[in-house]
């Protein structure tokens, strides 16, 4: 960018010393090779502005939209629901992991980051009375939980700035199954998006690995061994590979909200 700069100032002198030039021997005309020699100039001089000031400017602008549109949803989930938020930023945690062991871009895997964040939105539309009910549900009241998918995506898919990203999809499509049996569309293998299916298996094991009010957590390597008795049915086998190369030692601590969630370490 210094280079660039620099260039564009080169012409800028350039044509100050041209004027000048022009003064001191009061030629009345420019000649064609002058003309285009301003022309030139002067395109550049307001392209080298829009590089440096109006396009800085809009990317900080957007930066802003962004960061003040995730902090208002974040704060949605967590007032509607303790437990979600910090379930959300545990699956955000391992799943951003995952996509970077799979070699995606950094821009996926920050937009895989920011859908593990939102991929329960939906939930606040649900009565809490279901979300926290210490039984088992009822089948109306399930049917009424598996909304959560598609009310979150109404919202999420209606914001501009998730426009062309893979967050919307993460949160339609993180209870797909690759065997055709989840929900809402009852995809199967690459029918779901890859980002949604390294969020699905995140997702399960963090719900088993901590503690809800219908049951208590399970340890994490029964936990492991069940997505590994669910590879190619429940989970994909590639990001199910990848999970398990990311860790491979699991310790269970209390968060400073004393509700329980999963510390992973990665492997050497």
């Amino acid at each position: 960018m210094k280079r660039v700069s620099c260039i564009f100032w080169s012409f800028i002198i350039g044509l100050v010393s041209l004027f000048t030039f022009e003064n001191i021997s009061d030629q009345q005309s420019l000649s064609s090779i002058q003309i285009s020699f301003l022309i030139l100039g002067t395109i550049l001089i307001a392209f080298h502005m829009y590089i440096t000031i109006l396009l800085p400017h809009s990317k900080i602008k957007k930066d802003l939209t962004l960061k003040n549109t995730l902090s208002s949803l974040f704060t949605m989930i967590e007032v509607g629901d303790e437990y979600t938020g910090t379930h959300s930023s545990n699956v955000a945690k391992y799943a951003y992991h995952v996509a970077k062991s799979m070699q995606l871009s950094d821009e996926v895997c920050k937009n895989i980051y920011i859908g593990c964040k939102l991929h329960d939105l939906g939930k606040i539309y649900i009565p809490s009375e279901i979300i926290n009910k210490p039984g088992e549900l009822s089948e109306e009241e399930f049917l009424m939980l598996k909304q959560h998918p598609l009310r979150g995506y109404q919202v999420v898919s209606k914001i501009p700035v998730f426009e062309k990203t893979c967050i919307p999809d993460i949160v339609l499509f993180h209870h797909e199954r690759v065997d055709g049996k989840g929900y809402p569309k009852g995809l199967s293998n690459e029918e779901i998006p890859l980002e949604a299916r390294i969020v699905a298996l995140c997702d399960a094991y963090d719900a088993m690995t901590t503690s809800r009010s219908y049951r208590i957590a399970m340890p994490p390597e029964k936990a492991i061994e069940i997505i590994k008795n669910n590879i190619g049915s429940q989970f994909d086998p590639v990001v199910a590979d990848h999970f398990f190369k990311c860790f491979h030692n699991v310790n269970l601590k209390e968060t400073n909200s004393k509700m329980s969630a999963i510390t992973l370490k990665k492997t050497s």
